[in-house]
């Protein structure tokens, strides 16, 4: 390859457009991994291509050979690392020479079991750095992965969520009180008391004047008497025939029994939202991350990506079917609004992976 030639940043993933010979991967900035899968970071790329990044390919060049000699080049230059690093630590050769002569060593789980060390060296870095390809994946797809990474799962969310959830600044509890926080099977067990009876469910029986306010003032106000009546014709606003200057507190005690179970439901949808879902959100988040670095390895292709992803979704799915029970089909519909109000990169959106892989819903556990 002549020396003058750079390479570009991108590739189109539908193939060549330059009818000449095609100069892929440029180096990529790394970051730390957040699992156990060790990748130069090819979503944010400087400089330019050094020699041993250059590969050139024929115009007529598939995806798939495209694929596989990344795959190669990175395997390449990977397997002496993690030898040397094996040596080092004094491990068996005989074990680990299967895993690291593999067609998929940096995420073999023996390699990653005993040598994850060399995974997450420098050296490692700047090998899969120099390899991996970005061009393997379409733009909109590289632009996406960017907006999930950085759209917050807590504090100030997104206007869609806001949106959505329209409680989502209320607090649960009083200034100064905290509340103990929720895993699954602490929302479950909190849904067998749900329909409230007579009670205040917790944290609702912690609430001073100020939080019942914040969750009350914004409750529906037209009696069901004034709705039907001839005499409201949209532009008037019907209060209920009670004390308006009634402290809040006494009004949330004395809460009809609607009233309190829509009360107690906003409360559930919350903690459910705050406490629950940013865990499996988050999961979700560098699953993504991590099918679309692999697709930049050669080691899978987009729609092996996209399968991954709802197979995982699946996972969160069943789960939280075997710990809601009886309240499966509408926890399930809640946790897939709670998920479709966030950011997520072209053809990795829950309901797009639903339709596309309909038959992995009947796949057993």
């Amino acid at each position: 390859m002549p020396p003058n030639v750079t390479a570009p940043k991108h590739a189109d993933l539908q193939g060549l457009t330059s009818p000449n010979e095609r100069v892929l991967a440029g180096p990529v900035d790394t970051r730390a991994a957040a699992d156990s899968t060790i990748r130069g970071d090819p979503f944010r790329q400087t400089g330019s291509a050094t020699s041993r990044s250059i590969v050139t390919l024929s115009p007529n060049a598939s995806i798939e050979a495209r694929s596989k000699l990344i795959r190669e080049r990175i395997n390449a230059a990977a397997r002496p690392i993690l030898t040397r690093f094996a040596n080092r630590r004094g491990l068996s050769l005989e074990r680990l020479r299967k895993a690291i002569g593999g067609r998929t060593p940096l995420t073999h789980p023996e390699i990653v079991r005993h040598l994850g060390g060399a995974l997450h060296s420098e050296e490692m870095q700047r090998a899969i750095a120099s390899h991996a390809d970005p061009g393997l994946l379409p733009l909109k797809v590289h632009a996406g992965v960017a907006k999930m990474m950085a759209e917050p799962l807590s504090d100030a969310p997104t206007a869609a969520v806001r949106e959505a959830f329209p409680d989502w600044n209320k607090p649960l509890a009083p200034v100064g009180r905290h509340i103990q926080p929720w895993r699954p099977k602490d929302a479950a067990a909190w849904l067998k008391c749900f329909p409230p009876n007579e009670v205040l469910l917790h944290p609702m029986d912690t609430w001073d004047g100020v939080t019942a306010a914040l969750w009350l003032n914004d409750r529906s106000t037209i009696t069901s008497d004034l709705l039907h009546s001839s005499e409201v014709d949209g532009t008037v606003v019907a209060f209920e025939l009670r004390n308006p200057w009634l402290p809040s507190l006494e009004v949330l005690h004395t809460l009809d029994e609607i009233e309190r179970e829509e009360l107690t439901y906003r409360v559930f949808v919350e903690r459910l939202r705050r406490e629950v879902m940013p865990f499996y959100l988050s999961e979700r988040r560098f699953h993504i991350r991590k099918a679309a670095e692999l697709v930049t390895f050669g080691y899978q292709t987009l729609q092996d990506a996209r399968r991954s992803m709802r197979e995982h979704d699946l996972r969160r799915i069943k789960h939280f079917d075997r710990v809601f029970g009886e309240n499966d089909e509408w926890i399930s519909d809640l946790c897939r609004k709670i998920v479709a109000a966030y950011a997520w990169p072209s053809g990795f959106a829950e309901p797009e992976l639903w339709f596309e892989f309909l038959a992995l819903d009947d796949a057993p556990d």
